[in-house]
């Protein structure tokens, strides 16, 4: 899986799109000029925005977007490298996001991600980053 952004990103959406990047271990890619169909072999996300901020992020496997979110952001504290977190919840938007990143659900990792009313990358007990959830569509999700 790759993280990207839309064509023409700010450098409040780069820099979101790095620390997602460095939290997750999935690797961020400049897009460019490259069109969304070039990523086709493979998985990714795509981070939008809106107003000049990051929004969105919309997940594709396969080519087809599998999981759509709409949420404000914020980014509370520097981390370092480390591990693939695991995911924490028991709601639809929990599984969905499970199987979209390919990170898995769980318990026992100091580096997890927190998924409720609102989406929590949080490492040592800290919050890292945090979505309030805007809207989510996808497979499974009402």
């Amino acid at each position: 899986m790759i993280i990207t952004t839309a064509r023409k990103p700010t450098s409040k959406t780069r820099i979101f799109c790095k620390h997602l990047s460095k939290f997750t271990g999935i690797e961020y890619q400049t897009r460019g000029k490259t069109s969304l169909s070039m990523l086709a072999d493979t998985s990714f996300l795509v981070v939008g925005e809106s107003h000049g901020n990051p929004a969105s992020l919309n997940f594709f496997l396969n080519n087809e977007c599998v999981l759509s979110i709409r949420a404000n952001v914020s980014l509370d504290t520097e981390i370092g490298l480390a591990g693939e977190p695991v995911i924490k919840g028991d709601t639809p938007l929990a599984f969905a996001l499970s199987k979209a990143t390919g990170f898995r659900m769980g318990e026992g990792s100091e580096r997890f991600i927190r998924v409720n009313d609102r989406i929590e990358f949080i490492e040592k007990g800290k919050p890292y980053i945090i979505l309030k959830v805007l809207e989510a569509r996808g497979e499974g999700i009402v």
